[in-house]
């Protein structure tokens, strides 16, 4: 009990980690609460990226270090923010939260608590926890660096050595804070990051929409999450980390902090963090970074916004290929077969699997209601092509890389259901995307 709660207290390292960064006055149009939420993912990028690097220059792991570090780099990406005056804060709302944002909310908190009671309770435990992420961690605070020995060894080849290696890495931190690694402790990590993202999404979303939309759709989003967590069984695997940068790094991108030097900023990091949580995160970030120059180009500078962009995530994914390429380990994800070699004839059995399998849980309503919601939403602004568009490359995609298998039934089973859920997120923040609503950002906001 104690080391369980030793290992859930030290992932608030995160936050403190992230927050130099978010308490810049860039940022300072987002609500306290918000940033918060935006620190701790901050903050466990930045932690697990100085832990790959720790780990490729051979350096052993030690926590104060590695937090002071993680701290001390984000005081430092400040600099790159551009001037504070770019992102002001938004005009706070004088009415006070009326029946459907005070129903937002109530929502949003008893998504939240659910997911904590099926977490708490192992009836949403993830078995890959036991198998792949969890195993990996413990091996890792063990060795107080990322251990060789193990991704070499051919009996722990299941382990995926090529993963990406941000949830293991926050693991096997919390590990070390613990003196153990605590499995049950490890399955909070669901609510956890439900939980950060409702503090973080609502006002990320706010310049899109008015609060009251704002806030129910967050709650959506949410709710809809908490609900695949205990349905899939993600509690402690990569699904919640994921569901946290991709679903925040979409908001940004779509809302108007992205034509500043800060935004664009949180916005990669948010992006490295869907990149190094799991695999799906970086034909994500590549559709996402693409979309975005392409319709914003007459509105920011190209070469800076892209470095900014793509800079965070080529940095974390470039040092664990670089630690796998230095081992002798890995030059690069594993494949599920050649390139080319689709099997054509079998679309139309992967088609009626995957919608068989998105049905199951909850009739298919995660996906259905923000979908209803994008479609009976007015005048959709031409921003909302972005995160439309990226969802239907993943559904593309993914549906693609199913076409390697010879017979994808049961691959698609157990993962269908986790591969399309965040592409509910994005659909209920294109919903948001129409003309004329939420808060405009000052005329001199592209001068950054």
């Amino acid at each position: 009990m104690r080391a369980g709660l030793a290992w859930i207290l030290s992932l608030a390292c995160c936050p403190l980690a992230g927050w130099p960064l978010l308490a810049h006055g860039s940022y300072r149009r987002f609500s306290l609460v918000c940033r918060l939420g935006l620190a701790a993912a901050v903050g466990g990028v930045l932690l697990s990226a100085w832990m790959t690097l720790f780990a490729l220059a051979g350096i052993a792991w030690r926590p104060i270090p590695l937090v002071a570090l993680a701290a001390a780099g984000a005081f430092l990406l400040r600099f790159l923010t551009g001037s504070h005056e770019a992102l002001r804060r938004e005009p706070a709302e004088r009415a006070a939260p009326g029946l459907i944002e005070n129903l937002a909310l109530t929502l949003t908190a008893a998504a939240v608590l659910a997911a904590f009671a099926a977490a708490g309770s192992a009836a949403a435990t993830s078995p890959d926890l036991f198998t792949i992420w969890g195993p990996k961690a413990q091996a890792f605070a063990g060795a107080r660096t990322v251990d060789t020995s193990v991704l070499r060894d051919p009996l722990f080849n299941y382990l995926h050595v090529s993963y990406p290696p941000l949830v293991t890495n926050l693991y096997a931190f919390a590990s070390m804070a613990a003196g153990r690694m605590a499995w049950g402790a490890a399955t909070l990590t669901l609510p956890l990051c439900l939980a950060a993202l409702a503090l973080a999404l609502p006002g990320v979303l706010r310049p899109l929409a008015p609060r009251r939309l704002a806030w129910v759709a967050s709650a959506l989003i949410v709710s809809a999450f908490g609900f695949l967590g205990n349905e899939l069984d993600v509690a402690g695997n990569g699904e919640p980390w994921l569901w946290l940068y991709e679903a925040l790094a979409m908001a940004v991108l779509a809302g108007e902090a992205s034509l500043t030097a800060a935004g664009q900023l949180l916005a990669g990091l948010l992006l490295a963090g869907a990149i190094c949580a799991k695999v799906e995160g970086l034909p994500f970030a590549l559709a996402a970074v693409v979309l975005f120059l392409a319709l914003r180009r007459k509105e920011i500078r190209i070469g800076p916004a892209a470095t900014r962009l793509i800079l965070p995530g080529a940095v974390c994914l470039g040092a664990w290929l670089a630690f796998g390429a230095t081992r002798r380990l890995f030059y690069g994800y594993e494949q599920y077969g050649r390139f080319f070699d689709i099997r054509w004839e079998r679309l139309g059995l992967v088609l009626a699997d995957i919608a068989r399998f998105l049905w199951r849980p909850g009739w298919a309503l995660p996906w259905i209601l923000p979908l209803a919601a994008l479609l009976l939403a007015p005048s959709k602004a031409r921003l909302a092509l972005i995160p439309i568009v990226v969802a239907v490359t993943l559904a593309v995609f993914f549906v693609f890389t199913y076409l390697h298998s010879t017979d994808a039934s049961l691959w698609i089973e157990w993962s269908a259901g986790r591969v399309f859920s965040p592409l509910l997120a994005f659909l209920a923040i294109a919903s948001l995307c129409r003309e004329g609503d939420g808060d405009q950002l000052e005329p001199n906001v592209t001068a950054c």
